[in-house]
């Protein structure tokens, strides 16, 4: 097997292990939108259950209920705490995978080029040797013509 064959195998190889990183970072992706779609869905329910509340009841509220509200709204607003910090883990996954697609891609690219550069010089080896023999030849018959 040639150099440039076996250069291009390992490109090959890595060109997959590139395709299997993107899939990471795609789901990544996908995880941190999720997370962001929930944080806007929490906060607008949130929002609207207040507005809600305050068209129910316009001219205030009793000590009880008062006290409902406030946790009702203090567990949505741990919810959202909660929601906020699985988000930004989720973009911090997201990064490293990022960095691990664009380090693969890097040397996907680099090993495509070794390989390509490599059966460059093969081509030019075998063309050099092709004309070496025909000036041979060319030299053999004009030195038995003679």
């Amino acid at each position: 097997m040639k150099k440039s064959q076996r250069l291009q195998r390992i490109a090959n190889l890595s060109h997959t292990a590139e395709q299997v990183a993107a899939q990471t970072l795609a789901r990544c992706s996908d995880e941190v939108a999720r997370y962001a779609a929930q944080i806007r869905e929490l906060e607008h329910y949130r929002d609207e259950y207040l507005r809600q509340f305050e068209r129910d009841h316009p001219g205030g509220l009793d000590g009880y209920r008062a006290q409902k509200l406030r946790v009702f709204v203090g567990r949505i607003d741990e919810a959202l705490i909660q929601l906020v910090e699985r988000h930004a883990q989720a973009e911090r996954r997201r990064e490293h995978e990022r960095a691990v697609w664009a380090d693969r891609r890097h040397r996907t690219d680099t090993l495509t080029d070794v390989a390509t550069r490599a059966r460059g010089v093969e081509e030019v080896n075998v063309e050099n040797a092709l004309q070496r023999e025909i000036d041979d030849r060319s030299r053999g018959r004009s030195g038995m013509s003679k």
